[in-house]
């Protein structure tokens, strides 16, 4: 799912949670999907080889800067944090439990000093082959941080002593401490609700200083680190991962082999599925595919129907007109049917009006911002400046469903007297583009898929001033100053509703701003084969590939 932001070749980001668990946050009913009865039942096993196929390779594996599901789905077979989530399906999986840390944390009485003790004798993979200590945890954050392309430093900026070293006025980040070999420190300058979420991101994985230095700027591409697999060979149409046979628990490690098939469309993933060439689909069952594998007995229950905490939006890059007006903005919020959208998507999502989409703490479940009413559009429209519309290019990804809903979505605008041009790109190179220093893309698709279940991970990194900044998630560049008023006073303040209530106010300032238009929240159709056991979806990793095994 495009998660986190949107590198996403996998299903349609990145980090996703499943219903159940927003549902304890917010108070409300919704459930979601896990395994399916025909993958429930039975012990794991060792052995034998899985294969998955997804639609295009990721476009690298370095966790500092790699922001897209496929690859958080893969380096989280190959590194190790101090902490991880849990493994199961719905508010189960949202735990954090210790990782290389050998326990929880012992956190200060103020909140903001994090001590780990790590586990002794983890070993980086052959061959480093050397034992991991305290040193490479700081080493590891210290590199992401400093690294050009890192996308997502924003997260640990409450580390005392994070912006001095990001503005380079320091030479190391001073609330980092290395105690001694096995204990390491964090000490905040505030404290942050999230920071053990934010612990058990890919940025904080640990890598080994050696292999970066023999591979410099190839290192995404040579991936090495400490968890139950090793990847031995990568080209463009295949990854094959191997067990490591160093890792600290081998009864955790159950197939001996992960190959990855970057070459079928979606709708060939499902027909490679009912003749055993794959065991799991990486992109979701196409919709044309959706209806009549749910009415098919041999097949229905190996595919899954799950909401997400994932959603997709058009975003209005400011630094284009007349995108700068928030007139044109709300006009083209007015224009736009999304019902029709979730119609011709059969089954794989459901309408989203607000930022937060449905099960996110912070969602207003009353709140309607901007129903379709074309002839209120028309009317903005010309108090704007624009009685007779303008032109422009509205920009899609390339694959589907993509390309047939932003159709839809230059049809209404149509309608509206707005006559918009359609231009395709491939994923990687859509997603550099809304990042780029220039931000080359004035108005288009965007989505999201939460990191961690917060609405601080819809914020900061799509409508914070740092986010806005050349490189950063936040396509469209908006921001406000009374959003980052409230979310700075949000950070430092602990869990619980006084908190959530700020988060519900920065989305009404973002909704009446019109700082993008949401369109739709994601459900999840993946679909797996016989021989998988353990299949379930993770609220946060969607695949957890390392609790499947092969039957």
């Amino acid at each position: 799912m495009t998660s986190r932001r949107l590198l996403h070749l996998g299903w349609a980001v990145a980090v996703i949670a499943g219903l159940a668990l927003a549902a304890a946050a917010c108070g409300t009913t919704e459930t979601t999907s896990s395994a399916s009865p025909a993958a429930g039942g039975g012990s794991p096993k060792q052995g034998g080889t899985l294969t998955v196929g997804y639609q295009g390779e990721p476009t690298g594996l370095d966790p500092a800067i790699a922001y897209e599901n496929e690859a958080w789905t893969i380096e989280n077979m190959i590194y190790n944090g101090l902490v991880k989530y849990a493994s199961g399906s719905g508010e189960a999986g949202t735990k954090i439990v210790p990782d290389l840390a050998e326990a929880d944390p012992t956190i200060s009485s103020d909140s903001k000093t994090y001590t780990f003790k790590l586990r002794q004798g983890v070993k980086f993979a052959a061959p480093v082959g050397r034992e991991v200590t305290a040193e490479d945890f700081k080493w590891s954050f210290e590199r992401m941080m400093k690294l050009p392309k890192a996308p997502a430093t924003f997260f640990y900026e409450s580390v005392v002593g994070a912006t001095d070293y990001l503005d380079g006025k320091a030479k190391e980040i001073a609330g980092c401490k290395v105690v001694d070999t096995y204990t390491i420190e964090f000490q905040l300058t505030q404290p942050d609700a999230t920071f053990l979420n934010k612990l058990a991101m890919p940025f904080m994985y640990v890598i080994p200083k050696e292999q970066v230095a023999k591979y410099g700027k190839q290192f995404n591409r040579h991936p090495l680190g400490t968890g139950q697999y090793i990847m031995t060979s990568w080209t463009t149409s295949k990854m094959v991962l191997d067990r490591n046979p160093d890792f600290y628990d081998p009864s955790k490690v159950y197939a001996d082999q992960w190959v990855w098939d970057f070459t079928p469309t979606p709708s060939r993933q499902v027909l490679m599925i009912q003749t055993g060439d794959i065991d799991i689909t990486g992109n979701d069952v196409p919709p044309a595919d959706l209806v009549r594998l749910q009415n098919d007995p041999k097949w229905k229950d190996y595919v899954l129907n799950a909401p997400i905490i994932a959603n997709a939006c058009t975003f209005y890059n400011v630094l284009y007109k007349p995108f700068d007006n928030k007139l044109v903005r709300q006009a083209l919020n007015y224009a736009v049917n999304r019902d029709k959208l979730v119609k011709l998507q059969s089954g794989a999502a459901i309408s989203c009006n607000q930022i937060y989409p449905k099960g996110m703490p912070g969602y207003e479940p009353d709140a309607n911002y901007y129903p379709y009413d074309p002839a209120k559009a028309k009317e903005l429209l010309a108090q704007a400046g624009y009685p007779n519309g303008f032109k422009t290019t509205y920009y899609s990804l390339n694959t589907d469903p993509f390309p047939k809903l932003a159709q839809s979505i230059i049809n209404d605008l149509l309608a509206v007297g707005v006559k918009a041009d359609l231009k395709l790109m491939e994923e990687s190179a859509y997603w550099t583009a809304t990042a780029a220093p220039a931000k080359d893309i004035s108005i288009g698709i965007t989505d999201w898929f939460q990191d961690f279940p917060d609405p601080s991970d819809w914020i900061g990194p799509l409508y914070s001033k740092a986010s806005a900044e050349p490189g950063g998630m936040n396509a469209g560049s908006w921001w406000n100053q009374q959003v980052e008023d409230l979310y700075k006073q949000a950070d430092a303040m602990p869990p619980g509703p006084d908190r959530i209530a700020l988060f519900t106010q920065m989305q009404q300032i973002i909704m009446e701003e019109a700082a993008v238009n949401p369109l739709w929240q994601f459900v999840a159709n993946p679909m797996y084969g016989p021989n998988v056991g353990g299949y379930y979806i993770h609220p946060v990793w969607l695949n957890n590939f390392i609790d499947y095994w092969r039957k």
